[in-house]
């Protein structure tokens, strides 16, 4: 199981995000995603295209993991935006979009997300000057797929949001096997296999090798995902409601704590030791009793 994972983490994605359009906006992403644009790795962001984009460029594009357009509305869409995005709506991977405008809400805006091949979702407007970087950041991780982790290591800015996005979808994942398998136990191969492709992506994330001492940490860290059902036994005695619903949230939580742990230790090259361990647990515990007295009461 853990080799399955180290293997999985060894052989995966490695696209890297394709940026077109205007260079303005371009160079705004740029920034956001680690500093100046020749600090940026080529590798893991390219600026394919700072000009209008033509027929062929839909092919290369499919490359990325996450192919980027940035362009400018001024009022109405213009033609000559219209015809780069009718050619972006081409482009057979994810996309995202962004527009910057003179205002918002703009019609030119509404316009776009009308264009063949693209939805309102994949577009993100912005007031000129005032380039979104959180949003576009949580945008691009929820979109890199399986290259999130690579391109994580390679573009500082978008760590951060890469890895909440891991731990996210692994806890929701937990709480999701937890909520459909009611044998008791039965539960815990699943769970300690999602929890060891997280911590190994956000090893991944943070660029540290993988190596059979980083696997020994690995599973030092899991341990503490064992005090969690001790803790699900406790509630289960003093709280009213279905042990389903208990094991669900304490099944995201311990996965959430598990990730934070492991985020801090590749951070920060300090071991997350027992007592920060306890500590979290401790504090994750409160969290799911005031949740499910919330939902009994």
């Amino acid at each position: 199981m853990l080799y399955g994972a180290m293997r999985d983490m060894r052989d995966g994605d490695r696209q890297p995000l394709l940026l077109c359009g205007r260079k303005e906006q371009l160079d705004a992403l740029m920034e956001a995603l680690g500093g100046s644009p020749g600090a940026v790795p080529d590798a893991a962001a390219q600026l394919f295209a700072v000009r209008r984009l033509r027929a062929e460029d839909p092919r290369r594009l499919a490359r990325a993991s996450v192919a980027v357009y940035g362009g400018t509305i001024v009022s109405g869409l213009d033609e000559q935006t219209r015809a780069d995005l009718e050619v972006f709506g081409r482009v057979a991977t994810r996309k995202l979009a962004l527009l910057e405008a003179l205002d918002l809400p703009s019609p030119g805006v509404t316009a776009a997300g009308r264009v063949r091949g693209l939805q309102p979702a994949m577009i993100v407007p912005y007031r000129r000057g005032r380039f979104p970087t959180r949003r576009v950041l949580e945008e691009l991780a929820d979109r890199c797929g399986g290259s999130g982790p690579w391109l994580a290591s390679q573009l500082p800015g978008l760590r951060p949001y890469v890895i909440e996005n891991v731990i996210e979808t692994a806890a929701r994942r937990n709480a999701k096997a937890a909520l459909m398998i009611f044998i008791p136990g039965a539960d815990f191969p699943v769970l300690t296999a999602v929890q060891m492709r997280m911590v190994l992506a956000i090893a991944n994330a943070h660029g540290q090798p993988i190596t059979t001492d980083r696997a020994v940490e690995l599973l030092s860290v899991l341990g503490a995902g064992f005090g969690f059902r001790m803790m699900a036994r406790q509630l289960l005695d003093v709280i009213p409601i279905a042990g389903w619903a208990i094991q669900s949230t304490i099944a995201y939580s311990a996965t959430r704590a598990i990730g934070t742990a492991a985020n801090e230790y590749f951070e920060r090259g300090a071991v997350a030791d027992a007592s920060r361990l306890r500590a979290l647990a401790e504090g994750i515990k409160i969290e799911v009793e005031q949740r499910l007295r919330r939902r009994a009461g």
